[in-house]
């Protein structure tokens, strides 16, 4: 994945529209809207990724704390599991069970979480 593509998920605007995305889709699929609720959750994020990949500066914003953090920590399986975790919302919404809402929610925050983990260092390299 390009630097840039990176980047602009911690940028604000492709932030807000990704939460306001998940929590209308939920919604929309709690009362059973499937086409309307998946629409909503499929094209917001990617109209908002269109526009902030079209207008944001990615100098500006690798220079911010988000942006080394997102550069750092964001392997492909880290944004896997962000993935795995809004599905869990979803499936959670459509069954209407706030438990699994609360364990895609968790799956979510463990996807950003990579930087949190602790580092293994061989025992060769201990010091």
């Amino acid at each position: 994945m390009s630097e840039r593509a990176l980047l602009h998920q911690v940028h604000l605007g492709k932030l807000a529209a990704d939460i306001c995305a998940s929590a209308v889709s939920s919604v929309l699929l709690w009362y059973h809207a499937l086409l309307l609720g998946v629409l909503v959750r499929l094209a917001l994020p990617i109209a908002g990724s269109a526009i902030v990949l079209a207008t944001f500066d990615a100098e500006r914003l690798r220079a911010t704390r988000r942006g080394r953090y997102v550069l750092a920590h964001m392997p492909a399986w880290c944004q896997a599991v962000r993935l795995a975790g809004d599905l869990l919302t979803a499936l959670g919404a459509w069954w209407h069970r706030w438990a699994v809402i609360a364990l895609g929610l968790i799956v979510i925050a463990a996807g950003w979480s990579h930087g949190a983990l602790p580092r293994h260092r061989p025992a060769s390299q201990s010091t």
